[in-house]
């Protein structure tokens, strides 16, 4: 089970948006033979927290921006994303940190 998120996935549904051209990618880069590791991209469920964070920011987390997502994301995983983005259907954080 990876992150709890398979019971909201239809059985055609990916896990993560646009995971087969992340694939591709990673299949072309290994075939030039290119070693430097793309952005990893991870997934902040907030199944429990959702409501917590509604109160403590005022709003719905659809309308917080880039920066609040990333703080966030830093205290619940400690870990700062280049790029951050609510999906509300997951109630779930998308973001990306570079691993080099």
């Amino acid at each position: 089970m990876l992150f709890g998120n398979e019971s909201r996935r239809g059985s055609d549904e990916k896990l993560m948006p646009e995971e087969d051209e992340y694939w591709e990618r990673v299949r072309e880069r290994m075939e030039m033979g290119e070693t430097e590791p793309e952005p990893e991209e991870k997934i902040l469920s907030l199944d429990e927290e959702l409501g917590d964070l509604e109160k403590e920011y005022g709003c719905k987390l659809e309308e917080l921006g880039e920066p609040d997502l990333g703080e966030i994301v830093y205290r619940l995983r400690g870990e700062y994303p280049d790029e951050v983005k609510y999906e509300p259907g997951w109630l779930s954080i998308f973001y990306r940190i570079n691993v080099a």
